[in-house]
């Protein structure tokens, strides 16, 4: 009889480890499945998180180059009022008139002349313009496939330089200048390199160096 009780005390401790192990098993299963769906979907988010900043990129992309509607206009002159269609926004550039000078301020040319431009800028968009911005990116050449200088203005005392910010309809006025060789005509424009690169449409107006010198 105490025999028997031993061997049925064994098979019952036995069978309570095979459940145990057994419960074991499912944990540590259920476990690494866990893990596994979580790396999965932390691989999805991550994806699908790339996904929409390569879309909102490529909407951005479209945006910038969409928004440039205005046509060039490339053969202006002396007086005339240039459109300029930007990513910063939209305004009207007018060119009133140029003036070729030998010196200013007691500055004299680094080259032949120092040319300066008296012009005046309206803001047609619907929000404020920096106007350093917009005369950031013009020019002065006097080769029409090669690239200017840019605006000299804060290097001169008696030069009314165009900073500040304009509001949606208002209209400033200032000059432009720089140091320039001597030629027969003169091109003041937007960069070439930023009208290549999408960012405004093309403005240009043609200076002849007779309507520009002194008597």
């Amino acid at each position: 009889m105490k025999r028997l009780t031993l061997i049925l005390t064994a098979l019952l401790i036995s069978t309570s480890m095979l459940v145990a192990c057994s419960d074991d098993k499912d944990e540590v299963k259920e476990s690494d499945n866990n893990v596994v769906n979580e790396e999965n979907n932390d691989g999805k988010d991550n994806e699908d998180a790339e996904k929409d900043d390569d879309s909102k990129d490529n909407d951005d992309l479209g945006k910038s180059t969409s928004e440039i509607t205005t046509e060039d206009q490339l053969d202006l002159t002396l007086g005339d009022t240039g459109k300029f269609d930007t990513t910063l926004g939209t305004y009207e550039m007018t060119v009133e008139s140029a003036e070729l000078l030998e010196e200013l301020d007691g500055v004299e040319s680094e080259f032949d002349y120092l040319i300066l431009i008296n012009l005046s800028i309206k803001n047609t968009s619907d929000h404020d313009l920096d106007v350093e911005d917009l005369m950031y990116s013009m020019e002065v050449t006097k080769e029409i496939e090669k690239s200017g200088f840019g605006d000299q203005a804060h290097n001169f005392e008696s030069v009314k330089e165009l900073t500040g910010i304009i509001k949606p309809g208002e209209e400033i006025s200032g000059q432009f200048i720089t140091h320039m060789f001597e030629s027969d005509e003169y091109y003041f424009r937007e960069m070439e390199g930023n009208v290549a690169a999408g960012g405004s449409n093309q403005v240009i107006w043609t200076i002849p160096a007779d309507e520009a010198k002194s008597d």
